[in-house]
């Protein structure tokens, strides 16, 4: 597949989301820390193409974002713009670039913060397999925003094919994998040259199909300032903050522990609470298996507790995995809340979970 990053790095927000007790890291290391995310999928990429614009406090950044990529991806699969496409001329330039590279699908992410979370791309890698038993143009996956789409897949009548689940939905993610077939047929229906198109859910704005969508029934990507704007809260699944040392190859991990201590990732499946929510709790309710993989090359130090049971541990950390999919939250564009029943059927979770079969 392409992968193609098509964003403005500013400070700018116009939907701030609460940090709660988390830092507020700055936007451009949050799109390298984001960027850098993505190097796991390199066996399963083409190119990635980045059309990047510095704005604001970020204005003249260029150079530090070219080293950052450069550090990241071969040469021969890297290709680098200083500015974002905005418009149908801009977007024909892209669309006879991505007829030269010649691959059948493209990854569009117009939001520069979401992060690739999975302990290993096995589920990732069967993505364009997914896509390509269906023959509609319109067959898409999702790639984010998992607690809600997973939720939604199930009741939006979504079919459960192992490890997706196929539904149909609208046209509203900017973070997604399409056909180019695709691509190209949306380019055909927009007739205003200047019209305003940086992000895929613009093309609403011309023509909206329906979309036969794919989600993964394990988390693969989540926005770094978590989803505050449809009601979900710190509590299980709030926003996340760039690892002390990340930058540095020095991440320390600590594991098991009921308190916290600076300058380390303090991971427990069984806290209470997360530092997020009230400053005190855990950063993750993860086990070691689960490390994000772009994590696995910077780490430097484990202090994984004696004492900590490891199977109480890995139970708690399933407990939560079949929580994420409960949370209540409201999809006020679909007219939806999401408040009650229906759940998932817990057969799509215990495909993931290490220790515990949850039953309905």
């Amino acid at each position: 597949m392409i992968v193609w990053f098509n964003c403005k790095i500013t400070d700018v927000r116009p939907n701030p989301q609460p940090r709660y007790y988390l830092r507020n890291d700055k936007r451009m290391d949050i799109a390298k820390y984001s960027i850098a995310s993505m190097v796991p999928l390199l066996p399963l990429v083409s190119k990635f193409i980045f059309n990047l614009e510095f704005a604001d406090g970020h204005a003249g950044q260029e150079k530090e974002m070219e080293d950052w990529l450069t550090s990241l991806f071969p040469q021969d699969k890297l290709s680098m713009y200083w500015f974002r496409c905005n418009n149908l001329t801009q977007w024909r330039e892209k669309q006879r670039e991505f007829d030269i590279i010649g691959d059948n699908y493209i990854f569009f992410c117009g939001n520069e913060d979401h992060v690739f979370m999975d302990s290993n791309i096995d589920i990732f890698s069967q993505v364009e397999a997914a896509l390509s038993k269906d023959p509609s143009i319109y067959s898409t996956a999702i790639t984010t925003h998992y607690p809600e789409t997973i939720r939604a897949s199930y009741v939006l009548q979504g079919q459960w094919d192992h490890p997706f689940v196929k539904f149909q939905t609208g046209n509203n993610d900017s973070n997604r994998i399409i056909k180019r077939a695709m691509f190209d047929w949306y380019l055909d229906q927009i007739k205003d040259d200047n019209q305003l198109i940086f992000r895929t859910e613009h093309w609403n704005n011309t023509v909206l199909p329906t979309n036969i969508a794919h989600t993964a029934t394990k988390e693969q990507f989540r926005h770094f300032d978590g989803y505050n704007h449809v009601g979900i809260g710190a509590d299980q699944c709030p926003p996340i903050e760039i690892p002390s040392g990340f930058f540095d190859n020095n991440i320390k991990i600590r594991y098991g522990y009921n308190d916290r201590k600076e300058g380390w990732v303090n991971i427990n499946p069984a806290s209470e609470s997360l530092y997020a929510e009230d400053g005190k709790g855990a950063d993750y309710r993860i086990v070691m298996d689960d490390l994000p993989m772009f994590w696995q090359s910077r780490i430097s130090e484990f202090d994984v507790n004696p004492e900590s049971d490891n199977q109480v541990l890995t139970a708690e950390r399933d407990k939560d995995l079949l929580k994420m999919t409960r949370i209540s939250f409201n999809w006020p564009h679909f007219g939806i809340n999401f408040a009650h029943q229906p759940f998932p059927p817990t057969e799509w979770i215990n495909e993931h979970t290490k220790q515990l079969l949850f039953s309905e």
